[in-house]
């Protein structure tokens, strides 16, 4: 059994909390503190990434909507020839679904159109889902090939 002097009193935690305070004293983080100081780093290094995933989507937005603009047109030219009689409502509103797109990629910001998708995505979850398997079905057609 310990002494009461030296802090490890059996039983009774005593040495624990006082080695505690004397960490406090010396000015070195606590679990606290270190919990703490990883929110923040964490809250740094998050708004570090958004930052850059912003940069990199502004500087690639010009890019895509010029790639856009040009399957509108292969569409548009392709609705228009007598073979694709049948297919001309449905690659007309393809085209016009890409060129409304196109537009909104060149005239709003990043911001927008990130709220926006977060505002379809909350309201049809179903579609977006959806539309996930079918993103993920197509490209792994295109990755077998």
């Amino acid at each position: 059994m310990g002494s009461a002097i030296d802090g490890s009193i059996q039983g009774s935690g005593y040495g624990q909390r006082s080695g505690e305070g004397s960490r406090l004293a010396r000015g070195e983080p606590g679990p606290s503190g270190i919990r703490q100081a990883g929110k923040e780093q964490a809250k740094q290094l998050s708004s570090a990434a958004k930052k850059r995933i912003y940069h990199q989507v502004e500087s690639r937005r010009g890019d895509v909507a010029k790639g856009m603009r040009g399957l509108v047109s292969t569409l548009e030219s392709i609705s228009g020839r007598d073979e694709a009689k049948v297919a001309r409502p449905l690659l007309g509103s393809a085209a016009g679904l890409l060129r409304r797109t196109s537009d909104r990629l060149e005239n709003e910001t990043t911001e927008e159109l990130l709220a926006d998708a977060q505002t379809q995505v909350r309201e049809r979850p179903g579609l977006f889902i959806a539309g996930c398997v079918a993103a993920g079905f197509v490209l792994g057609r295109l990755l077998k090939s």
